[in-house]
């Protein structure tokens, strides 16, 4: 039986370092597609639907959102020659639950022209380039890059990844903060996603926002099923030491 002296010597020693397991990017949805429910995910009756809702949740939560939806569908159906028909003002109007309403107001209206251009048709949106769709989108004045690539992604059906802040906040706690300017970000994570199909980069963001509303604190994320793993772009699976 060991000494006194040694019992209270072993008790203070430093742990031993937990393991973390190198994955990348394929790897991480993976192990959030078995994790996380995202079954119903921003569910539509359009893509029209979508498209108007990639800019009414700007800067608010979906509840504001989800009111404005209804009062938008209530008044056009979603229909982008129907909502061309409202003043400025009717507009605004409807949308007002969503906050910043006169802002949103004009992007909506600054998009219903470009659609116009191409008679509404999204089909036809969909045959383009898609790094001439991208510019042309940010092109319009209240269309940023996030809103961009939703409406591409979930509105027109597009492959990209779209950079928001639940998944800077993941990959900061997965030890691989990304670059500061959305572009860099994205020229960094999309060649490395070529294995996912479009439903699958669908799922993924739908994954990572939901495990990002529910994963808040640190002690969350210590208890989730990911904190035993640190994110590696571009190397093989490997175990390594997290520093004591």
């Amino acid at each position: 039986m060991p000494s006194k002296s040694a019992r209270t010597a072993a008790a203070v020693q430093p742990q031993t370092p937990q393991q973390l397991t190198l994955i990348n990017l394929p790897e991480l949805y993976d192990l959030l597609y078995d994790h996380v429910d995202s079954t119903g995910w921003w569910p539509a009756r359009s893509d029209w639907q979508i498209i108007w809702g990639a800019v009414l949740v700007q800067n608010t939560n979906w509840k504001n959102v989800d009111y404005a939806l209804a009062d938008l569908a209530a008044a056009t159906a979603f229909l982008p020659e129907r909502i061309r028909q409202l003043t400025t003002a009717q507009l605004q109007q409807t949308i007002r639950s969503a906050g910043f309403f006169v802002r949103k107001a004009q992007t909506i209206q600054n998009l219903c022209a470009y659609f116009a251009q191409y008679q509404d048709d999204l089909g036809q949106l969909r045959r383009l380039p898609p790094a001439q769709l991208r510019r042309e989108l940010l092109a319009l004045k209240g269309v940023g890059e996030e809103t961009a690539d939703t409406i591409m992604l979930y509105g027109l059906s597009q492959v990209t990844f779209i950079v928001d802040v639940y998944a800077r906040r993941l990959f900061q706690r997965l030890q691989a903060p990304l670059p500061k300017t959305y572009q860099a970000a994205q020229q960094l994570l999309l060649p490395q996603l070529d294995s996912l199909t479009l439903r699958g980069l669908q799922a993924f963001h739908a994954c990572i926002v939901l495990f990002g509303q529910q994963v808040k604190t640190e002690q969350a994320w210590q208890a989730s099923f990911l904190s035993s793993y640190r994110l590696t772009l571009n190397s093989p699976k490997e175990s390594v030491s997290q520093p004591g």
